[in-house]
């Protein structure tokens, strides 16, 4: 049920109208829309007028034949009723109300407020078409951007959408044109189809399902091919899967010359200028509250301690 729309006036009439319909549909309610009342059964009796002559006329007194469909009927007719007030602005429904209540009042014979007349009347009223509804349509229609780089069928339903809707309002587009539109409104990764599209001999053979066919096959023509062209490359050691796993932190590499103790690879520096060291142990607390202990080089000095 959210997901049709309330109905504000003309201006969306177009578009609540199918959704509605749809709701109901699904409901099994649209039928008490379509159908009218079903006239009662009664049974039908045989009456003496006059002496010698007689006449056959309806029993009313007992219920009807088809009385258990009459109560089927008035109860889908209340919940279609509902459903239809509940997606009504409300000075519109207010308005649908007094006309169904007024109904009522001026009619004896009629003692329940139908569905039927709320849509005829809603209908009536804002299902006229007007200048302003048309234009917002067009425009709506000739904004719509078919991709280039996805599936073309919902953009391409909706432009056809958008025909049909101003159709209903008194402004049909010719079909040709319809289908010269779609074919202005392909992207430019179509322009071999376009090309193709053009060669007709006469323009009154252009038909909207055909370019829609053609379309779409084109797309899913190219779609592989995009795909393979358009997916990211990964690194070449990315691609590399090894089946041997190491254990234990990784091994970080260091240069042979800060690392190496061996042969010629680093000159130790003079005598005279190398600096001794003597290497202490320090505890140091770190952030669980854990104690740990810590080398630190510390210069050594030469010589006596000054008193």
């Amino acid at each position: 049920m959210s997901l049709v729309p309330v109905l504000n006036g003309s201006m969306n009439w177009q578009a609540w109208r199918p959704m509605m319909m749809n709701y109901l549909l699904s409901q099994g309610q649209w039928k008490v829309i379509q159908n009218k009342f079903p006239a009662p059964d009664y049974e039908t009796i045989t009456v003496r007028v006059k002496e010698g002559e007689t006449e056959t006329t309806q029993d009313t007194s007992k219920p009807a034949k088809n009385q258990s469909e009459i109560n089927i009927w008035f109860n889908i007719n209340d919940k279609a009723l509902g459903n239809i007030m509940l997606r009504l602005h409300p000075t519109i429904a207010t308005t649908v109300l007094n006309l169904l209540q007024k109904t009522i009042e001026d009619n004896t014979n009629i003692n329940t407020m139908f569905a039927s007349l709320a849509w005829e009347y809603l209908e009536k009223t804002y299902g006229k078409p007007r200048i302003a509804t048309t234009y917002k349509e067009l425009k709506a229609t000739m904004d719509v951007v078919i991709p280039g780089n996805a599936d073309p069928t919902l953009a391409i339903d909706t432009i056809l959408i958008g025909f049909t809707r101003m159709a209903a309002s008194k402004c049909a587009v010719p079909p040709h044109l319809q289908a010269m539109i779609l074919v202005s409104k392909l992207p430019y990764q179509m322009n071999a189809l376009v090309q193709s599209i053009c060669q007709t001999d006469d323009i009154e053979d252009l038909k909207t399902d055909d370019i829609k066919c053609k379309t779409i096959l084109a797309w899913e023509q190219r779609s592989p091919a995009q795909n393979q062209n358009n997916r990211p490359q990964q690194p070449q050691a990315a691609r590399r899967i090894s089946a041997v796993q190491r254990s234990g932190p990784p091994v970080i590499p260091t240069t042979t010359a800060a690392t190496s103790t061996r042969g010629a690879t680093s000159r130790e520096p003079e005598p005279s200028t190398r600096r001794l060291e003597r290497r202490t142990r320090r505890p140091w607390r770190n952030l669980q509250g854990n104690t740990r202990w810590q080398e630190q080089a510390e210069p050594a000095t030469t010589g006596r301690k000054a008193h």
